[in-house]
Order: C-alpha cells, then sequence, then structure tokens
C-alpha cells in the first residue's frame, strides 16, 4: 500500500500573466497529486522581493503518494523552467512552494507571511462548500 502524504502548496506569480502561470502550475500539480482543496486566485503585496509589483497567490491542499524530496524536486525543476523561459527583471512567472508538508511546517517563513495568511480563510471556505 502506497504511503499517502499530505501537503501545504503556495504558488504566486506576479507577471503579466499570472493567473496563466498559477493555472499551468496547478494543472502539473495535479498530475502528480490530488488536490483536495484549492483557493481562488487572490492578490497579494509583495513581502520578500522589495519594491515590485503586486503578486496573485493561490493555496492548495494535496495529497501524494510521491516524497517531500521527490515533490519538491519536480515542482522546482518545474519553476526554474518557467522562470527561465520568462525571464523578466524583477517579475517572478511563477514561485511554488511547499508550506506544510505531513503537518510539519517546511517553510516558516512563508508560513508566517501575509499571503499564506490572506490564504487560508479562503482555503477553510473551500471545505464549507456543498
Amino acid at each position: 500500500m502506497e504511503s499517502k502524504h499530505t501537503a501545504l502548496i503556495c504558488l504566486g506569480a506576479n507577471t503579466p500573466d499570472a493567473a496563466a502561470r498559477i493555472s499551468d502550475a496547478t494543472d502539473m500539480l495535479r498530475s502528480l497529486c490530488h488536490i483536495g482543496r484549492i483557493t481562488p486566485a487572490y492578490r497579494t503585496a509583495p513581502e520578500y522581493a522589495g519594491e515590485t509589483v503586486p503578486y496573485l497567490n493561490c493555496l492548495l491542499e494535496v495529497t501524494t503518494a510521491h516524497t517531500f524530496n521527490e515533490l519538491s524536486a519536480v515542482t522546482k525543476s518545474y519553476q526554474t523552467a518557467v522562470r527561465t523561459a520568462a525571464a523578466a527583471a524583477q517579475l517572478i512567472a511563477i514561485d511554488i512552494d511547499i508550506v506544510v508538508w505531513d503537518g510539519e511546517v517546511k517553510r516558516a517563513a512563508d508560513f508566517n507571511s501575509a499571503y499564506l495568511r490572506k490564504g487560508l480563510p479562503l482555503l477553510q471556505a473551500e471545505s464549507k462548500r456543498p
């Protein structure tokens, strides 16, 4: 029997086509994971990127048979490929962070960020929909 892991993943982008970048990253994650809950995309001010344009963010709660290292390697490889293809000064084509893994916070700065805190109520609202 395969072990199932749960993760909270944060997506972010601040390019003019951020919505499409978030959608494409979600599709990529859907090929690796079961998406249990997902927020609508929401705007946030940049926190760690200096003075730049606002971000579009999305939170996903997923389950997967992949290990943390496997999923992290695939998401970072995808992130690097997209960023390289869409290189632009001060803009992030896609940022994919596994913030919580099996209940353990893996990225404390992201976990305590305003962009994640803004998305958590949206994620909770997704579980209350009929």
